[in-house]
Parts: C-alpha cells; structure tokens; sequence
C-alpha cells in the first residue's frame, strides 16, 4: 500500500513537472529566439547593442541608445529532430514530429533625446513535446499491473505556453552610461497528460528587470543586466484516467476517474545577462556574451489535490545553467550587416537526474545572420541557427515500469525580423 501511494504521487507530480519540459531549443524549458539580429551572433553583445527595438529584451538600458520611434516584428520557425534509442526492446513509439512557430514584437518610442519608452511583447518560456503511444522500453511492467509497459506513464504531451508583456524605460544618464528598468506581467498555460492523469491549469505573475550598459571609450562596451523570477501557482483540473483511479482506489482513498481541483507552485528562474562588444575596426566589432540562468530556484515542486490525501512532492535537482557566446558582427559600405556566432550552453540536468518530460542536455549554437536596409527607415535581418545537443542518456525504473535508454537531439532555426521606423 505504501508503495501505491508513493506511485499515485509520483505521476501526479510527474505530470505537473511536464510544465518544465523542454527542447532542442535551450535549457530548461527557456525560449531564447526574441530577436533575429541577436541571434545571428548567437546573442553575443546583444545586452549592450542598441541595434533594434528587440535589444530591450536582454537590457532595457538599450532603449537610451535608440533615438527614432521604432517597432520590431520577429518571426521564427524551429524544426526539432528528437528520437529515443530504448537500451534492449523498445515500443512501437517514439516522438511525434514538433514544428513550433515563435513571434515577438517590441517597440520603442523616445521621450525626448535622453529617455525612451519601450514595449516588449513575447513568450520567454514554452514547450511542446508530444509522445507516440507505447513509445520507450517494453521489457518491465509496473506493481499490479497498472499501466503500460512503456514510457507512456512517464510522459505523453506536454504543451506550454507564456505570454510575457513588458513595459521599460532606458535613460541616457551620461555620455558613457545608460539606465532601464522595465516591469513584466506573464501569464503561463498549460495542458500535461501522461497515461494515468492530465493536468489542465493557468496564472499570471508579476516581476521586473533592470539593467546598465557602460562606455569608457569608444572602442569598449559593455551591458549587465537581471530579470527577476516568476512566481505562479497554477490552478486548474487534474483528471485522473482509469489507471489513475485505479492506483488511488488501491491506496485506501477511492477516487473516481474524472477531474479534480488543482494547484502546484511553480517559481520559474531569475536570468542575468553580461555583454561586451570590442570595436576591431571602423566596420567590424568583437561580441561575447554570458546569460545565466537561475535554474536551481526550481527545487521542488508541491502538488495540492482535493483527490490527494498528503500533498505530492517532486524534487527537481536541478542546476543553475550558463551561455557563453561569441560573435562577430561587419558593416559593408552598403550598409548590409554581416554577423557570426557561436555559443556553448550548459544542461540543468545530468544523467542522474534527467526526466522523459524534460531530455535536457548540454548544447552547441552555431549561427550565422544578415541585416539589409531597403529603405531608410526600414530593415529587415535574418538568421539561421543549428543546434547541436549532447546524447542526454536516462535510466528509471519507477516501481517496475523501466524507462532506459538515450534520447538523440538537434534543432534548426531560421528567422526574419522587420524593423520600422517612423
């Protein structure tokens, strides 16, 4: 009995730490892609770069260094290649094909010729992950027989959205040094389902971020920057399947398949960015760049059920990640912007802690971008981006139901971004 209700825990759990499932796309459940030109340099410099409306993201106090109303549209199509190689026999199932579109918009309006407004609108965090039946290993069963013997007890969908809006304001304080400060409200959504529960909740939260970019000569500068965490508690419906029930009525509590009241506390990480951009020559510059991202806030994450008699508890582990980038970025005479990249970016996970609804692994950006200007108050870049993602081995055996094996995966991303002003 105890071990049932340690089981009935875990896929409670299980299935609200799908809202932390990520991709190929960056660590953890993060969506780095906001801006186009940034990402041609795989965002090296992009926190002290006052190239567009969209530097605002990674530093607010880049809005000072824009003098002219503007408003950037960006637009970005990821194709995610993502299998599992189970170790022995393996499910008929693997992963179904995911092509998530991601767009941004971001405006900046100047006061005067020493502050500026700005508006971002975008989604920082999200994923989608969806799970062929029966996919996964096929030589376990679990207590009672209960589920299937296959990965569909650990994961099955996972589709996540935010939206993030984002007012700022950037001050020219001195001729070196620039201010922004900028309040963020987001609203998150979620829809998780493994084989015994789904879980179907929403919230918004409230936070902020700030940041400086500095000077000393006209060869040298540099950009710091913080965003604050999110803090949400998700209510909404936990429905349990028949499996589902079946595990809670085995425990003492009857509970009949159907939906439940539900809320689980999610704190979603606080992020800093550095940034330095290196004048090589009168056309080129030298980017480097360094996002950390506080992944360890998420320690654990507390389900509350009224068809719970304790409340579920799933610790994650998992650790604080860093990005460092470097690029390049060259002017022709024609005004056509040149720019290069490469970042390396750290996992949250290792293999003693990686989960089936989040196959984090440590990645290599490669990245290359260009800007054209048709008009003269009009630009348009685009970027391409390939992901290459570590071989993220996994190894669990939850009360008999065996998942172990290796998942394989990389990504592509291609970009366009408009920028109008006016």
């Amino acid at each position: 009995m105890e071990n049932i209700m340690k089981i009935r825990g875990a896929l409670i759990a299980g299935s609200v730490l799908s809202l932390a499932s990520g991709t190929a796309a960056a660590s953890g459940f993060g969506v780095s892609y906001q801006s186009v030109s940034a990402m041609g340099t795989a965002y090296a410099g992009s926190a002290v770069l006052s190239e567009d409306a969209t530097n605002q993201w990674y530093n607010p106090a880049t809005l000072a260094g824009l003098n002219t109303a503007e408003v950037s549209i960006a637009a970005h199509q990821v194709w995610i290649d993502t299998t599992f190689e189970a170790n022995g026999a393996s499910g008929p199932g693997d992963f179904e094909d995911v092509e998530p579109f991601v767009g941004s918009a971001f405006l900046a309006l100047p006061f005067n010729d020493r502050v500026t407004f700005g508006l971002g609108i975008n989604a920082p965090y999200g994923t989608k992950i969806e799970y062929e039946d029966n996919w996964g290993n096929v030589n376990g069963g679990l207590t009672a027989g209960l589920f299937p013997t296959t990965g569909d007890p650990y994961a099955q969908t996972s589709d996540v959205q935010t939206l993030n809006i984002n007012p700022a304001v950037g001050v020219q304080i001195s001729d070196d040094l620039r201010l922004g400060v900028g309040l963020n409200y987001q609203q998150i959504d979620a829809d998780i389902e493994n084989s015994a529960t789904r879980l179907e909740g929403d919230d918004d939260a409230f936070g902020w971020n700030v940041g400086l970019t500095y000077s000393p000569d006209d060869y040298n500068h540099f950009g710091v920057a913080y965003r604050s965490e999110m803090r949400y508690d998700v209510d909404g419906d936990i429905t349990y399947t028949q499996a589902g029930a079946t595990a809670s009525t085995l425990n003492g509590n009857p509970v009949a398949p159907g939906s439940y009241d539900g809320t689980a506390s999610l704190d979603l990480p606080a992020s800093w960015q550095l940034s330095y951009v290196g004048e090589l020559t009168g056309n080129t510059q030298l980017l480097l760049g360094v996002e950390r991202m506080e992944w360890s806030s998420l320690d654990r994450l507390v389900v509350e059920s009224d068809a719970l008699a304790f409340d579920s508890v799933e610790e994650f582990g998992w650790e604080d990640t860093n990005r460092y980038s470097a690029g390049v970025r060259h002017t022709l005479q024609n005004d056509t912007v040149l720019r290069f990249g490469l970042a390396k970016e750290e996992s949250t996970q290792s293999s003693d802690n990686r989960s089936a609804i989040s196959p984090d692994s440590d990645r290599i950006w490669a990245t290359i971008g260009a800007g054209f200007k048709p008009a003269d108050n009009l630009s348009i870049d685009v970027a391409y981006a390939h992901i290459f993602v570590d071989d993220a081995d996994i190894s669990k055996n939850s009360r008999g139901a065996v998942l172990d094996g290796t998942y394989e995966l990389d990504a592509n991303v291609i970009g366009a971004q408009l920028n109008y002003q006016f």
